[in-house]
C-alpha cells in the first residue's frame, strides 16, 4: 500500500507495515480466504501477490496500455493482440477480443448495461513471459518501407519528460541495438468530471501568508492533521521534555570541589620518564641486592 500512517502513530505504522510485508503464513492464509469470499467469475486467473513482489512502473511492466504484443504460448499463439490494461493485483496483462478469453456465468445482479445473457466471455489474464512486443520498423531491404517484427528482449536507457504522461519515462529500446528505441503508446484521452478543475485555475493562488508569527493553521484543526500523543507512542523525548525528566544537579561542597581541583591537577602532572641512566643504577641496585641475599644464605649453610 502506498498509504503510510507511521507520520500520525507508532500503531498505524505498525499495522501497515504488517500489510505491506506480510509473513508467508497470513499471506497464504489470506489468499485462501479471498479465494472463498470472491465468486467464480471475478477469480482472477494468476496468483494474487504480495505489494512487495507487484509492479512498480513501467520498467517492470514493459508494455502499457496500447501496447501491440504477440501472444507466445496457448490457444492464441501467433495472434497480435492490443493491451487493453494492468491488472495490477497478480501482475497481469488484460487483452482485446483477438486474446484468450474464457466463459463465465454472471448472475443478473452483476449484468452490464446491454447484456442480455447469463454467460458472457471475459479476457484470460496473460503473463509478461508469455508476450512479445510487436513494432514498425524501417525495412533495410526495401528503403521508405516499414515492416513488423516482434522485439525478444527489451532494454531501457536514460530518461526523458513524455508529454503524454506528464512524467518522466526511459526510453525503451531492442535489446542489443541500443539506437533502436520504441515509443510508448499514447494514453487514452482522461475526460473532465464534473466536479474536475481547470488546469489553469488549479494553478492560481489564492493564499498569501500575512504573518510570521500566528501560524495559518487553527489550533483546532491541529489534532485532525496529527496525533498531539504521537511522540509519545513514537518514544521521542524532545529537549524541554527531557529537561522536565532529569532532575538538577546538587551543587558541591567546598571540600568536594578542592578535590576534584586536587585530582584534576594529578591527573594533569607530567609523566616521569626512566632515563637510561635511571635504568643503569636500578639495575645495579637489584643486581647488588640479589648478591647480598646469595652471600647470607652461603653464610648461614
Amino acid at each position: 500500500m502506498s498509504i503510510n500512517f507511521k507520520h500520525i502513530s507508532k500503531a498505524g505504522g505498525r499495522i501497515m507495515d504488517r500489510l505491506t510485508h506480510p509473513p508467508r503464513g497470513m499471506t497464504k492464509h489470506n489468499a485462501k480466504e479471498q479465494s472463498k469470499a470472491l465468486p467464480e467469475f471475478l477469480k482472477p486467473d494468476l496468483p494474487i501477490l504480495t505489494v512487495a513482489d507487484r509492479f512498480k512502473g513501467p520498467r517492470d511492466w514493459q508494455f502499457l496500455p496500447g501496447d501491440r504484443v504477440v501472444i507466445m504460448n496457448g490457444s492464441c499463439r501467433g495472434n497480435i493482440v492490443h493491451i487493453t490494461k494492468h491488472d495490477i493485483a497478480t501482475n497481469g496483462f488484460v487483452l482485446d477480443e483477438n486474446g484468450p478469453t474464457k466463459s463465465v456465468a454472471v448472475p443478473k445482479d452483476f449484468w452490464t448495461e446491454g447484456q442480455t445473457t447469463h454467460v458472457v466471455n471475459l479476457p484470460i489474464l496473460m503473463e509478461k513471459r508469455d508476450l512479445r512486443l510487436v513494432a514498425d520498423i524501417e525495412d533495410t531491404a526495401n528503403p521508405g518501407k516499414m515492416k513488423t517484427v516482434a522485439v525478444d528482449h527489451i532494454t531501457f536507457k536514460d530518461q526523458y519528460y513524455d508529454e503524454n504522461y506528464k512524467k518522466m519515462m526511459p526510453y525503451r529500446c531492442v535489446f542489443g541495438n541500443p539506437d533502436l528505441i520504441i515509443p510508448w503508446p499514447k494514453p487514452e484521452p482522461i475526460e473532465d468530471g464534473d466536479l474536475t478543475t481547470d488546469s489553469e485555475i488549479a494553478r492560481e493562488q489564492t493564499f498569501w501568508v500575512d504573518s510570521i508569527v500566528r501560524g495559518s493553521i487553527p489550533d483546532a484543526a491541529f489534532t485532525t492533521i496529527r496525533n498531539p500523543h504521537s511522540k509519545y507512542r513514537r518514544g521521542k523525548i524532545t529537549p524541554s521534555d527531557l529537561k522536565k525528566l532529569v532532575a538538577p544537579k546538587m551543587p558541591l561542597t567546598e571540600t568536594k570541589k578542592a578535590y576534584l581541583e586536587e585530582q584534576k591537577m594529578l591527573h594533569e602532572r607530567p609523566k616521569e620518564i626512566l632515563t637510561e641512566e635511571d635504568k643503569i643504577k636500578i639495575g645495579n641496585r637489584v643486581m647488588q641486592f640479589l648478591q647480598e641475599k646469595e652471600t647470607q644464605s652461603t653464610v648461614r649453610q
